[in-house]
C-alpha cells in the first residue's frame, strides 16, 4: 500500500517501516519476497520502488480479501447512496469517530461515476450501541445498505483524505475494496483505476 500510494518515490526499508508502523524485520521479509518476484526495483543507494505499479496492484488484488475485515451490515433509511454516505460521514465526524469511506462511496467522491445504494465505511473501533442508535442502524436487516467495517489492518487509513466533504481512503484501497462490493462495483473500479491510478512503469 505504501509503495503504491507514492509509486514514483523510492523508499528505504526503514522509511517503509516507519510509514506503515510495521517492524523492520517484517518489512524486510515482505521486500525480499517482492524483490524475488521482480515487483520492486532497488536503486543504487538501496532504496526501493515498484518496477511497474500496475502489475504490483494486480498482484495484490489477486491476494486481497475484504472478508478478512469485520463487516457489520445493516439498514439505514436514505433516499440515495450519496445522501447516505454524507449523513453517515457527518454523524461519524460529530462523534469524533475515526473513519474513512471506501468502496462505492469513495469511488463516487473520487469520480462521480455510477449511482449506488450501498455505502461502506471503515471505523477505527467497533461501533458503540450509542453510535448505531444515532445512525438509526438496524443490524442484519434485509436489504442492508450500510456496511460498517472494522479493519484487520489499520493501514487502510493511510493517506485518507477529505473529498467533497467526506473522508475517504486512498484510491488504492478503494480500488481493492471494490473487488468485493455489489452493484456496479466492477465498472466503478475500472473508472477509478483509469482516472486515479493510471501509473507508468519505472523500468
Amino acid at each position: 500500500r505504501g509503495l503504491l500510494i507514492q509509486p514514483d518515490r523510492a523508499f528505504s526499508q526503514r522509511e517503509i517501516a516507519r510509514g506503515t508502523l510495521m517492524t523492520e524485520g517484517f518489512v524486510s521479509r515482505i521486500v525480499s519476497r517482492l524483490e524475488a518476484d521482480r515487483y520492486l526495483v532497488r536503486e543504487p543507494d538501496g532504496k526501493l520502488r515498484p518496477r511497474d505499479p500496475k502489475i504490483l496492484l494486480d498482484a495484490w488484488g489477486d491476494e486481497y480479501r475484504f472478508d478478512r475485515h469485520t463487516v457489520i451490515e445493516g439498514l439505514v433509511a436514505a433516499r440515495t447512496g450519496e445522501a447516505l454516505t454524507r449523513s453517515v460521514s457527518d454523524a461519524l465526524v460529530a462523534a469524533a469517530q475515526e473513519h474513512a469511506a471506501t468502496g462505492l462511496s469513495a469511488a463516487w467522491q473520487m469520480t462521480a461515476f455510477a449511482t449506488f445504494r450501498t455505502a461502506t465505511f471503515y471505523l477505527g473501533v467497533v461501533p458503540s450501541a450509542k453510535l448505531l442508535e444515532k445512525l438509526s442502524f438496524r443490524e442484519g436487516a434485509s436489504g442492508a445498505n450500510l456496511w460498517l467495517v472494522v479493519p484487520n489492518d489499520a493501514g487502510v487509513f493511510q493517506e485518507a483524505e477529505v473529498r467533497k466533504g467526506v473522508r475517504c481512503v486512498h484510491p488504492v484501497q478503494a480500488y481493492l475494496d471494490l473487488k468485493s462490493h455489489p452493484e456496479r462495483s466492477a465498472e466503478a473500479a475500472a473508472r477509478l483505476r483509469s482516472e486515479c491510478l493510471n501509473w507508468k512503469a519505472n523500468g
